[in-house]
């Protein structure tokens, strides 16, 4: 997924979302006080991890999180 494509989805569910940085099988952003990620397959996640490192291996980890917030 490149980066317009992986904002405008996460912003679908994360409207504030931003500081968007390439992580392995997709992106990592901050939300609020916190970082979020979303997949190369658009799979958003809709709770937050403390630090980006933390979002980042969530991709690799789950690769599928809920997509509700």
């Amino acid at each position: 997924m490149d980066e317009e494509s992986a904002i405008a989805s996460a912003r679908q569910v994360w409207p504030e979302a931003e500081g968007f940085e390439r992580a392995p099988g997709g992106w990592t952003f901050r939300v609020g006080g916190g970082y979020a990620w979303i997949t190369d397959a658009g799979q958003v996640a809709t709770d937050p991890e403390g630090l980006r490192s933390h979002a980042g291996r969530r991709i690799a980890a789950n690769g599928t999180p809920t997509t509700s917030r």
